[in-house]
């Protein structure tokens, strides 16, 4: 049986496209074997300036996307070993709040706690000031005023908001540590019924950005909304 050669444009006197000659040895991908003497002459430019033969442009096209291959697989070990760290932490942190009897032992716990982890520099639990937690002792308590001024889609969204911040704005969130803090991460405590907010800062002005996976911190923040609302209730 003879084999079939490439498709001819209309006019069987014109020459093949480029197009029409890829198309062919996609279709035949064996077409190179028995033809030794085809593929020896093939040479394509290398960045050196020099020609190369096909067979040595095939060996840096596999070598290269072994080296991606290996890079995406890094990639996504790093994020899974992220990951981990970050269901450990949180796991460690629900056990030691259901330990504590106070809102009051609650914050210190939940600050206490998130300090010790890497990337965290300040931890700051505030509560805003509600007639339902007017009996929280030895709690921070603020009006949720400074936060809708300066963090408005924060108390709009309900979702944590990753940023950089002001100094006065760090002095406010962290009253202990704010010559040092550049950026932030503020979860808040609550979704329907917002008792306050989780402020967590970095000396990076960059660490806390906008692309920054929030799931963790959300759950985190769902999870203090349930502890105090069961201590005040």
């Amino acid at each position: 049986m003879s084999e079939t050669s490439p498709q001819h444009n209309n006019d069987k006197n014109s020459p093949l496209s480029a197009d029409q000659v890829a198309s062919y040895l996609k279709q035949h991908p064996d077409f190179f074997i028995n033809r030794d003497s085809l593929l020896a002459g093939i040479t394509l430019p290398h960045e050196s300036g020099q020609a190369i033969s096909l067979l040595e442009r095939q060996v840096k096209i596999l070598r290269e996307r072994s080296i991606e291959s290996r890079h995406t697989l890094n990639q996504l070990l790093e994020t899974a070993k992220y990951n981990d760290q970050l269901f450990n932490v949180t796991r460690a942190l629900i056990l030691a709040l259901l330990m504590e009897d106070e809102v009051a032992q609650i914050a210190s716990a939940t600050e206490a706690n998130l300090c010790t982890q890497p990337g965290i520099d300040a931890c700051s639990v505030i509560l805003f000031q509600a007639d339902h937690l007017r009996n929280v002792e030895h709690t921070r308590l603020e009006s949720a005023e400074f936060l809708q001024e300066n963090f408005p889609t924060l108390l709009r969204d309900r979702r944590t908001l990753c940023k950089a911040v002001s100094k006065d704005t760090a002095a406010f969130l962290f009253p202990h540590r704010s010559s040092s803090i550049r950026s932030v991460a503020l979860c808040p405590i609550g979704r329907e019924r917002m008792l306050g907010v989780l402020a967590i800062g970095n000396k990076s002005q960059d660490y806390f950005n906008e692309d920054l996976d929030t799931l963790f911190l959300d759950f985190i923040g769902e999870v203090l909304e349930s502890i105090i609302i069961r201590k005040v209730s």
